[in-house]
């Protein structure tokens, strides 16, 4: 697999991806586990809830310039993002309606968007769902095509050695 674009996100909005203390650690142990084609949608989903969290702090400064009570808000931080079942599942904590309802497109968004190039894509598969383009859906078969050609040689190379 080509190296993870998506963990370049957490550099870029370190703010999203910080623990309540301030430090910043990559979610779990793997990064953002998704492929590339979704890197668009998550780029997306990260710019709208930045944009958010500062539109909230410059009311909040403004409501206390003006002697009033800011607004109650958690900042938003992800914990968890990942493929399941096919799609975008985003997990966090903090946030609002508003930054839930991004969350919510975005996840929508994955089921119709190629996860390797990020093309128009449908669902795959049977066991493992993946959503794909009918071009990487056929190089996903030509490659399983080839790993079963491989193993098979193996099989009759063992059997033929003895």
């Amino acid at each position: 697999m080509n190296k993870n674009i998506l963990n370049e996100l957490i550099d870029q909005y370190p703010s999203l991806f910080s623990l309540k203390d301030n430090k910043k650690e990559p979610i779990g142990a793997y990064g953002i586990e998704c492929d590339n084609g979704w890197y668009e949608i998550l780029s997306s989903l990260c710019f709208m809830i930045a944009q958010q969290e500062r539109n909230i702090e410059g009311n909040n400064k403004y409501r206390v310039s003006k002697g009033e009570e800011p607004v109650e808000y958690e900042p938003f931080r992800f914990t968890q993002i990942k493929e399941k079942f096919g799609g975008l599942r985003v997990y966090y904590y903090g946030g609002n309606e508003y930054t839930r309802g991004l969350v919510g497109m975005a996840e929508c968004w994955s089921y119709k968007s190629c996860e390797k190039c990020g093309e128009k894509g449908s669902k795959r598969g049977k066991g493992w769902i993946t959503v794909l383009c009918d071009k990487c859906d056929n190089k996903a078969k030509r490659l399983e095509a080839l790993q079963r050609l491989s193993d098979l040689d193996q099989e009759l190379e063992n059997k033929y050695k003895n």
